[in-house]
């Protein structure tokens, strides 16, 4: 699969100036765009001529919303906000309309 975003757009969305937290930062973007991946059902395939997959503009704004929400919680002291679900709901909807519903 193709990266969603970089880790330039994510330090800019976080305000990183320097790059002391690049590793983590980068760690935090692998992870955000693993959990899109995971919870999106629709396919994209790469352009034939260009061989990219060009993904639509709520993944990356949810990949942000979730290395924010990693970095704020990195260590996870106090009340982290949760209803359940692994996905904060402000991610799951931006994701959903590319979600198709599993039937067990």
């Amino acid at each position: 699969m193709m990266a969603i975003t970089t880790l330039a757009l994510v330090k800019q969305h976080l305000r990183y100036d320097s790059d002391d937290e690049d590793t983590l930062l980068d760690a935090y973007r692998q992870a955000a765009e693993s959990a899109v991946f995971s919870y999106v059902t629709d396919t994209f395939v790469a352009d034939a001529n260009t061989g990219k997959v060009t993904y639509p503009a709520q993944f990356t704004q949810a990949v942000l919303l979730l290395c924010g929400y990693y970095d704020q919680y990195r260590n996870i002291e106090g009340e982290m906000p949760s209803d359940g679900n692994y996905l904060p709901p402000p991610v799951r909807a931006l994701l959903y309309p590319f979600r198709s519903p599993t039937v067990v």
